[in-house]
């Protein structure tokens, strides 16, 4: 996998983490480190195939070899690589062990919010972002301008927004 594109997704949900983690209550360093574990491996099924490569992903973590992570572990992390695209995944959270259904989801939004916001896999950085929850809804806030710059990563947003309408 593309260890450059791992790092600015890492660093992107991190950002966002830590914009939400205090309205949200999962500011635990558990949290945050699922978040970084999941944003590094949320490619790795691409070594298979391209199509459905986070379902790829979710089964190679769900059932390879990973000294020091339980099964429980191992499961939340795989269905946070499961959910990091495309339709929102929402009956995996459920299954999940009894305090991460609702975390796992929140970190999954993140998460999938990194990996739009880095669509194009350029190496400039992204402008300072602004993200904030009202209600039960996330504002994200672009310095003025920037959108119309970036078109696709609109319409990448816009779709995703049709995606998170279920979480």
């Amino acid at each position: 996998f593309d260890k450059l594109q791992a790092d600015r997704v890492e660093q992107t949900a991190i950002t966002l983490l830590a914009q939400v983690a205090e309205h949200w209550n999962i500011g635990s360093g558990a949290a945050r480190q699922f978040l970084t574990w999941a944003a590094r491996l949320h490619e790795i099924g691409l070594g298979i195939a391209h199509n459905h490569y986070h379902r790829h992903g979710e089964y190679i973590v769900g059932h390879a070899d990973l000294p020091g992570f339980s099964r429980p572990e191992q499961q939340v992390l795989a269905t946070l690589v499961r959910a990091h695209r495309r339709k929102f995944p929402s009956a995996k959270f459920v299954t999940l062990p009894h305090s991460w259904p609702e975390t796992a989801e929140r970190l999954a939004i993140l998460l999938r919010l990194a990996v739009a916001l880095h669509r194009s896999r350029s190496p400039l950085p992204l402008p300072t972002l602004e993200l904030d929850v009202v209600k039960k809804e996330l504002v994200l806030r672009f310095p003025i301008g920037w959108l119309i710059k970036h078109p696709l990563t609109q319409a990448d947003l816009v779709t995703e927004r049709t995606y998170l309408e279920t979480a």
